[in-house]
């Protein structure tokens, strides 16, 4: 009985993960009113049952005979996995590592299922289990895109916000440093992670300051095509994400105020401020925790910039200099 309990609570914690959309549209920053928060509040723990607090962790079958499992997100994975390899080789360990999105990472950890999770998100309140540490890896630009075939190169913040609002029709109607064709703008979301703030929640804070005009679609790959073969379309993604899906070719990121996403100096100071923030989990409760798994974190957290430049990762050791605020090992806010 108490183990139905504990997969049902599990289940309904993954699901609300999935599904619960609250809204970041408020932000403290006046000059920016329509930009969402880009993180949670790191004090608030969410409340767990007695059940689900006293459950140990239990590996699920494709980390069977593992001594750490870990569930990674898809561009987390690729850039972590040299890192993961060369820690098992060195010390002579069996780390079994699962690629998956932000909502995958999650729901392991919120099933206990793995000792380490990544995401491409910041935690939302309902991501912020007792026991649970977070550690940034780093951020990374979210561009906003569209065709090369569009003649425009850069925009202003006020422009992007009235575009994905819809309240702007065409892209000759933007007084952008080279003139717009005169056809119709036509926004592509991806709205995920509804309950968590940072990526698109930086261009508009709650979904319902979009567009009703704009065309919703369910994954990165639908992003990149649709920018990529409707014309008029503008939509926004990671840098490597654009490279991975073979896409460089057909689409361009705009500048923001002159700011490109490719910008590092503009990404750590703040300037270019829509952007993917990067991070890891690991358990700190005596009932959890596996020590195997806590160096191996240490081990990643000591070499960020190992991390393949190609993945467009700024690391947290360059954020910390720039003035990011961190708590512990967590990105909590940004510079002033």
């Amino acid at each position: 009985m108490k183990q139905k309990i504990f997969i049902t609570v599990s289940v309904l914690l993954t699901a609300l993960l999935c599904a619960v959309c609250v809204n970041y549209a408020v932000n403290a920053a006046d000059k920016d009113p329509l930009r969402g928060a880009p993180f949670s509040d790191n004090k608030k723990i969410f409340k767990m049952s007695d059940e689900w607090m006293k459950a140990p962790i239990k590996y699920e079958s494709w980390a069977k005979g593992a001594d750490i499992a870990v569930a990674l997100d898809q561009q987390i994975y690729p850039a972590l996995l040299p890192l993961i390899r060369e820690y098992e080789k060195q010390n002579g360990l069996k780390i079994a590592v699962e690629e998956g999105t932000c909502g995958i990472a999650a729901g392991a950890v919120s099933k206990k299922t793995v000792d380490i999770s990544g995401m491409c998100c910041p935690p939302g309140e309902i991501d912020r289990l007792p026991g649970l540490k977070y550690f940034n890896l780093g951020i990374g630009s979210l561009a906003i895109l569209v065709n090369k075939e569009n003649p425009v190169e850069n925009i202003t913040k006020e422009e992007l916000r009235t575009i994905f609002r819809g309240k702007i029709d065409k892209w000759s109607q933007l007084k952008a440093d080279k003139k717009g064709q005169d056809i119709e703008i036509k926004p592509i979301v991806r709205l995920h992670c509804k309950n968590r703030p940072g990526h698109w929640c930086l261009i508009l804070g709650s979904e319902d300051l979009f567009s009703p005009r704009a065309m919703d679609v369910g994954s990165i790959a639908d992003m990149l095509t649709q920018v990529a073969s409707v014309k008029g379309a503008v939509g926004y993604e990671t840098l490597w994400m654009v490279d991975h899906h073979n896409k460089k070719s057909v689409l361009k990121a705009l500048s923001i105020d002159g700011l490109s996403p490719y910008d590092n100096t503009a990404l750590i100071s703040g300037k270019y401020n829509i952007y993917r923030t990067f991070n890891i989990t690991v358990w700190d409760a005596p009932n959890l925790s596996n020590e195997k798994a806590k160096k191996l974190a240490d081990y990643i957290m000591k070499n960020l910039e190992k991390i393949d430049k190609s993945y467009y990762i700024v690391p947290a050791t360059q954020l910390r200099k720039a003035g990011w605020k961190f708590d512990g090992n967590e990105l909590v806010g940004e510079p002033n």
